[in-house]
């Protein structure tokens, strides 16, 4: 048949687009539908109006269900088309069938329907590809009244759908990385994100570039598991052998699109498809400012979708915002070393002020307590041990305070230096040598190694005379026994100085902290505790000043080598500091480091000489002092000396260089008084403090502590840590020999009560056989005491009511007023009575715990309350279901006092109103009965619990001040906590609770 033929056919088909022009010429015989000719009015119809119009639309017809569509439904064909015109619709969509199927099938029966976004796999390109549509069945009838075929008219959603699915994508890792602090959270975020988004995203491997470029790790996968060829853990930036171009796109910072990827070796599924995925990117991740990407990320591509550009465009997307989470999170971090960097110089300010401090107060006290008793002398002369303690103490001040001008200097850049060209061996060998007779009077052996160097070093020879110094008097202090060595020696391009002892050594993970400033070994044994932590910090920035360096070798327990090494020759240096030659100084003075270091010698201390004691000096109340025996503790040798030379006028002083030594003396002969240093080495005063007191035969023994650290938390602490008293340094010797003596007094006064207390002890062994009789009769005792004491006050009451009601005709209002007084008082003592038996038996009675139900209680505590005044209307809100493993009497002890007291301080509100409630708080059941009354103010709060203590008057609102100790001590004994808050007119809450082991709450 040929095509003219065919076309005047198809005359009846008017309108149209290609898709009409293709239905004319086609060969329609070769079709179940046969010829043009043959078709029925009803198929001719639904054609003509499926080509007129622009929506997709398909027709399925006849028992071949062969398929006409037109021009809006022809892109839908894809691949499929023009073949795909005229086929069975069956074998057309085959691939849609696992969705549309029964649909379809139902259509044909005669039932519409209609199917919104449905996802379905369709092989219309060679590949199944992952579309969406809506799309309905619509049947149509033919001449003979029957389904004749299907009208199908459709509408794809894939590109709306996936850009939706990807939009959602971005905003969860934009939104879940912006949160991150971290690169590691970054990547860790993004991660997870990749991994819901494996339809898009079938692989992803993030991979953070070090900061040399030298190479990458692997921090982040989904889809492909690590250390396969395709995803290395570690990369090689110069390697050219990867499965990925990184230093392509490390260097250039361009993405590349990688096709052909056979992920076949990996046998195994990549992504949530059968298909591996063959196409890639791998993409930068960029920084603001910097021209080194940070990272790379590689994304695999969906085998059932195709790369078109919004997909492509996704890929640089999803880069670019890991790319914006990461610069926050470095924004973060550097925010945060800054933060950090700035609270570490506030702590080293707060470090070095207090160690300043503390280094200046033990010489001043050594300065001034000698200059003022000077003063007070009528001679008004300083000699003999006395200055020379102050001249020693003038120099250690110096000291300090030339280190710390120095370090200062040093750090502003504003120390003057001049480089001279020097004998490095003979200068130091010098300086070394001044340490000899210390050194060997330690029992120990200082070693100089310094041969001839071979030319001259430029150094500033005040600046090495400080770095030989410190570092000498250093291992002095924390070396007892063996040699310190002293060695200098020339490397090819450098002279080397090292000082190694056989002390204590530094512990492995403080090695990194000696030269930080203002740093201290916690816990070290030295000779001393003295230090404000700048020696080594100033050697280190002294050494770069020479333009070398610093480095410690160590082992803790087998002592330490510290090597400074600066170079030779002197082009390193600036040329306007290079000095002249000139010969060396060889007067010797004794420096302050080793005037300092004297007293550290651990001397054998012994009782001073035998004097003739002045007369006891006369206390505040005119009676004179007795003697005594005091036991001084301190590792200073001038303080020391100066406590003993103080003290020894009025009483018998022993001494001790430090707490092992004194603990040693105090279990030999105790002392009347122990007087101790805080900081010293081996057992400082908080140590010794805590070792006298464990001990049955020395706890009662006064002791006083001596330190440098001021203020009021410093007091606080020596106090609460059991000392009877703190004294600051410098203090005068007036206020010392005052405390003395007045806690010798105490502790005299003290024996003499305890001695008493002993022999009525013993003269009431027997009534104490044991604990359980003891509180038999204590409980007894009570309501005994209760009988006796209530019967008078009966009497008292209610005789004072007889006259009252009986002769109140004979007496006048002044007399009524006093009997009314009279009966208010007994009435006020009975209360107390009352109040005294009930916190008596609540410390002594055996507790029997079981659930109690506390809503019950507290309605019950409620209605009586309620009826002894029916004038207050009072609200009471009582929370359902309260339990508590508790003793039932004491929970309506507890219940009866806290209600009544919120009872009783709302007197004066309107609307008052008394809650009892629970919440669950950090796993534990937390009680609360709260008021509107009258409050309390938060700084006493302290003293809420207190017995006997009342923060209102007794004219406001009446009260024994016992009912919350009584409070205190139910909860106390059942292992729960109670605390209050409130606040003035507006009320108070108290809060309390009963740990419930084993059980949990039935309410």
């Amino acid at each position: 048949m040929d095509g003219g033929r065919l076309a005047s056919q198809g005359e009846w088909l008017v309108g149209g687009g290609e898709m009409a022009k293709l239905i004319k010429t086609m060969d329609w015989s070769r079709t179940a539908l046969g010829p043009m000719a043959s078709w029925p009015q009803s198929l001719r119809t639904t054609v003509s109006l499926v080509q007129a119009s622009n929506s997709p639309i398909s027709l399925s017809w006849g028992t071949g269900h062969v398929q006409i569509y037109n021009d809006g439904y022809w892109p839908i064909c894809g691949a499929k088309h023009p073949g795909s015109m005229g086929q069975d619709y069956r074998e057309c969509w085959a691939s849609a069938f696992p969705v549309i199927g029964d649909a379809y099938v139902a259509a044909w029966s005669g039932k519409s329907a209609y199917l919104e976004k449905m996802r379905m796999f369709l092989d219309r390109y060679g590949f199944l590809e992952e579309t969406w549509f809506n799309f309905s069945f619509s049947p149509i009838t033919d001449e003979s009244g029957s389904v004749g075929g299907l009208f199908h008219p459709v509408n794809e959603m894939t590109s709306q759908m996936l850009s939706e699915r990807r939009t959602r994508t971005l905003r969860d890792l934009a939104n879940k990385t912006s949160k991150a602090k971290t690169a590691d959270e970054v990547f860790g975020l993004s991660i997870q994100i990749f991994d819901e988004s494996n339809l898009d995203l079938p692989f992803v491997l993030l991979y953070q570039v070090d900061a040399e470029r030298r190479g990458a790790t692997l921090v982040g996968h989904t889809g492909l598991g690590p250390g396969t060829p395709f995803s290395p853990t570690k990369v090689d930036l110069s390697a050219k052998d990867s499965a990925w171009p990184f230093a392509d796109v490390v260097r250039s910072g361009v993405a590349r699109q990688i096709d052909n990827v056979d992920l076949r070796s990996l046998e195994r599924k990549v992504g949530p498809y059968p298909e591996l995925p063959n196409i890639a990117f791998v993409l930068p991740i960029t920084q603001p400012g910097s021209e080194t990407p940070a990272g790379v990320l590689i994304a695999g591509i969906s085998p059932r979708l195709t790369l078109s550009d919004p997909y492509r465009g996704f890929c640089d997307l999803v880069a670019a915002t890991v790319s914006n989470a990461l610069a926050n999170a470095r924004a973060y971090e550097e925010e945060r070393r800054r933060a950090e960097a700035l609270a570490e110089i506030d702590r080293a300010k707060t470090t070095f002020f207090s160690n300043v401090s503390h280094e200046f107060r033990t010489p001043l006290t050594l300065i001034l307590g000698p200059i003022e008793d000077a003063l007070s002398r009528g001679t008004r002369v300083l000699e003999g041990a006395d200055l020379d303690a102050v001249h020693r103490n003038a120099l250690r001040l110096l000291k300090l305070v030339n280190s710390v001008l120095d370090f200062a200097r040093l750090e502003s850049g504003r120390i003057q230096v001049s480089f001279e060209p020097t004998e490095l061996a003979t200068l130091t060998a010098g300086l070394a040598d001044s340490f000899r007779p210390l050194v060997e009077g330690a029992g120990m052996q200082l070693v100089i190694d310094c041969p001839a160097l071979p030319e001259l070093v430029y150094v500033d020879r005040s600046q090495w005379e400080k770095i030989v110094l410190n570092l000498v008097s250093n291992a002095f202090k924390f070396t007892f026994g063996g040699t310190i060595t002293v060695a200098t020696r020339a490397t090819e391009c450098a002279v080397v100085l090292s000082v190694a002892d056989t002390g204590t050594g530094i512990p492995a993970q403080e090695l990194e902290h000696v030269f930080e400033r203002f740093h201290r070994v916690e816990g070290a044994r030295g000779r001393s505790f003295e230090g404000t932590g700048i020696g080594l910090a100033l050697v280190q920035e002294l050494a770069k000043l020479h333009g070398g360096q610093v480095t410690v070798e160590s082992e803790e327990g087998s002592g330490a080598t510290f090597s400074v090494t600066i170079p030779r020759g002197k082009a390193h240096l600036p040329e306007d500091r290079i000095g002249a030659e000139r010969p060396l100084d060889g007067a010797t003075r004794p420096s302050s480091h080793v005037v300092e270091a004297h007293q550290w010698q651990e001397v054998s201390v012994d009782s001073p000489p035998a004097h003739v004691p002045s007369p006891a000096p006369v206390t505040a109340t005119g009676a004179v002092a007795k003697g005594g025996d005091i036991l001084v503790v301190d590792d200073n040798r001038d303080m020391r000396d100066y406590l003993v030379r103080l003290l020894a006028e009025c009483w018998h002083v022993e001494a001790a260089v430090d707490g092992v030594d004194a603990l040693e003396k105090i279990r030999k002969n105790p002392p009347d008084l122990v007087l101790s240093d805080v900081m010293m080495p081996r057992m400082g005063g908080f140590e010794l403090l805590a070792a006298i007191r464990e001990d049955v035969g020395t706890r009662t023994i006064p002791v006083v502590l001596l330190s440098a650290r001021a203020g009021e938390e410093a007091v606080i602490e020596g106090l609460e840590s059991g000392a009877d008293d703190y004294l600051v340094k410098p203090f005068s010797a007036r206020e010392l020999l005052s405390r003395v003596r007045t806690h010798l007094e105490m502790s005299r006064m003290r024996k003499v009560a305890e001695r008493g207390a002993l022999e009525l002890a013993r003269t009431r062994a027997t009534l104490l056989a044991d604990v359980r009789r003891k509180n038999k009769e204590l409980e007894a005792f009570s309501y005994s005491v209760s009988h006796d004491l209530r019967a008078p006050l009966r009497s008292v009451d209610g005789f004072s009511q007889a006259l009252l009601e009986d002769h109140a005709d004979r007496l006048d209002p002044k007399g009524r007023e006093y009997l009314n007084r009279v009966r208010t008082a007994a009435k006020r003592m009975g209360e107390l009575i009352d109040d005294m038996i009930k916190l008596s038996r609540v410390e002594r009675v055996e507790i029997r715990r079981e659930w109690v139900d506390l809503t019950h209680l507290a309605r019950r505590v409620a209605q009586v309350l309620s009826k002894t005044n029916t004038e207050r209307e009072v609200s009471f809100v009582i929370q359902e279901g309260l339990f508590a493993d508790m003793d039932r009497g004491l929970a309506e002890i507890l219940l009866d006092n806290l209600l009544g007291n919120a009872w009783k301080f709302t007197g004066k509100t309107a609307r008052a109103r008394v809650a009892f409630t629970c919440s669950e708080e950090d796993g534990e059941r937390v009680f609360r009965i709260s008021d509107n009354g009258a409050g309390f103010d938060p700084e006493h709060v302290g003293r809420l619990f207190n017995a006997f203590q009342r923060l209102h008057t007794d004219i406001d609102f009446p009260g024994t001040g016992i009912g919350l100790a009584t409070v205190q001590r139910i909860v106390d004994r059942h292992g729960g906590r109670v605390w209050a808050d409130g606040r003035v007119g507006a009320g108070a809450t108290v809060h309390f609770t009963f740990p419930t082991p084993g059980k949990e709450s039935e309410g």
